[in-house]
């Protein structure tokens, strides 16, 4: 039973690996916008670091009264606002009113939105809007967000590389092609592994099935009477 369990753990851990995906890309980050009286505290967002995939957190540090800041991000580039194409925060306050059981009261009610960037954004700059609403008067400030390329490789030409018009595509076709190959190769290692568990652990129980049913030949058989004879007095 011992061998049967060892061999069952193996294979279910065989089994995650190669299930899991080959590859993934860099874990997502998240980058923080604080909101204030006097705008955005971080200005222009230029860091080099922030890449496709990663998401910037809005949130709202202005605790003058009667106040909300809403932030609207030019999704798709187009350089206007449009409700159905690009992202809007919504009214943010600096605090919310809280029940006793530590519920929002006003369930619409937001101090803070997030944006997560698509894992293919174009790499481009975004514009983005914060708009100040104070007792009826509204203050807008713009500010933009540098999206960088995910890149996973070393950056820089290698012997082979193309250069000059018609380049690019040769070399996406490339970059593709090698991806694809990787993935499929490492696939296939998970493959074997996994079948190589199961098959030692198909002959581990058939030999373990065998040595039960093997009849001990170190234990001395017990004697069978065949039969009892008495002799007749003369």
């Amino acid at each position: 039973m011992g061998n049967k369990r060892v061999g069952l753990a193996v294979i279910g851990l065989l089994l995650l690996v190669l299930l899991a995906p080959a590859s993934q890309a860099h874990e997502q980050k998240t980058l923080s916008v604080i909101l204030t009286e006097d705008g955005v505290v971080s200005g222009n967002i230029t860091d080099p670091s922030f890449l496709q995939g990663n998401a910037v957190w809005f949130q709202m540090h202005d605790d003058t009264n009667n106040t909300t800041m809403t932030v609207r991000l030019d999704v798709n580039l187009d350089g206007v606002f449009n409700a159905t194409d690009d992202f809007d925060s919504g009214e943010m306050v600096n605090e919310c009113d809280l029940d006793e059981n530590g519920s929002l009261v006003d369930e619409s009610c937001i101090v803070s939105a997030t944006y997560a960037f698509d894992m293919n954004a174009t790499v481009d700059t975004y514009n983005f809007w914060v708009i100040r609403a104070h007792n009826g008067t509204e203050t807008v400030w713009n500010h933009s967000i540098i999206v960088h390329k995910d890149v996973h490789e070393e950056e820089g030409p290698s012997p082979g590389d193309c250069f000059g018009v018609g380049c690019d595509v040769v070399e996406q076709e490339n970059e593709v092609e090698a991806s694809s190959a990787s993935e499929s190769s490492a696939v296939f290692l998970l493959a074997a592994i996994s079948l190589i568990g199961m098959v030692a652990l198909t002959i581990s129980i058939v030999r373990e099935r065998k040595e039960d049913e093997t009849p001990s030949l170190t234990k001395s058989p017990e004697p069978v009477v065949i039969g009892q004879f008495k002799k007749e007095e003369e």
